[in-house]
Formats: C-alpha cells, sequence, structure tokens
C-alpha cells in the first residue's frame, strides 16, 4: 500500500489519504481487508477508518483508494459508518431506519384476529365506489337533460 495524498481535516477530526492498493492480479480486495491495511499503516482502530471510495485502476492490478481516518470511534458520522456497513454486507439498507418506509409493528395480535376481508375493507380507500350500471345509468341520464331545456315546451 502506497500513501499517494494526505491531509489533515481539522473540522471534521480526521486525517483524509488517497492510497494506491496493488493486488498483483486478484480481484479488488474487499473493505475489510482495506480496513485492516488502513488501520495499521496510520497506526489506528479498525473502527475508526472509514473507505469512502475504491477506484479500480483500467489495465492494472491496483486500485486508488480514499479512506477516512478519525481520531475516535465516537467522531465517525453514523451516516458515513451505516453506508459503509451496508457496502460491506453487514447491515441491509432498511435495517435501522425507522422512518416513514419502514414498515410499522402492529400490536400484539391486533392483525391476526381480523379475517382477510375486513383487512381488505380497512385498507380501502374511503371514497364511495359506484358499480358499473351506476355510470352507465348517469350517463343516459345526461343526454335527456340535455334535450328538455327549461326555456322549451315539452311535447
Amino acid at each position: 500500500m502506497e500513501i499517494i495524498n494526505q491531509k489533515k481535516n481539522a473540522l471534521m477530526n480526521r486525517e483524509e489519504a488517497w492510497v494506491m492498493i496493488d493486488h498483483g492480479g486478484r480481484p479488488t480486495p474487499p473493505r475489510k481487508d482495506i480496513i485492516a491495511d488502513v488501520a495499521r499503516q496510520f497506526k489506528a482502530k479498525e473502527d475508526c477508518v472509514i473507505v469512502d471510495k475504491i477506484f479500480s485502476e483500467t489495465g492494472r492490478p491496483a486500485s486508488r483508494v480514499k479512506v477516512l481516518v478519525y481520531a475516535k470511534a465516537d467522531a465517525v458520522p453514523k451516516a458515513k459508518l451505516e453506508k459503509m456497513q451496508i457496502r460491506m454486507g453487514l447491515k441491509k439498507k432498511d435495517e435501522g431506519k425507522g422512518g416513514e418506509g419502514a414498515p410499522q409493528a402492529a400490536p400484539a395480535g391486533a392483525a391476526a384476529d381480523k379475517p382477510a376481508e375486513e383487512k381488505k375493507a380497512e385498507s380501502a380507500k374511503p371514497e364511495e365506489k359506484k358499480p358499473e350500471g351506476a355510470k352507465a345509468e348517469e350517463k343516459k341520464e345526461e343526454p335527456e337533460a340535455e334535450e328538455k331545456k327549461p326555456g322549451e315546451k315539452g311535447g
């Protein structure tokens, strides 16, 4: 591993570095291996290292990697940590999120007591639905109303 560029970012309490990793004909190494190498090189703990980007060099058995090395594990932003864990396969994408997209747990026994038909009826929109025949009748009534105008005599 060769350090290409390194700078200290005091505001974010981290060191940012671009490193070149030679992987000698093998595929790009996994993030877990890169983290171990970077932690050893920078004399930091593995939980303080974030592999931000990996770019494989075209035509060469090497990769350029952007790493972020934080002073403490507490300084690592949760969003960056979660993103890296998802990329490494340690965490699923929707795991840990309690937002609108995540399904909410129902109270125990609430959903199990109701039959499937009632569940469908509850989930249906509250709009009034008219049968097909009712729509056809409405269309028939409209032309009749247009034929008889209020000022004309009917015969």
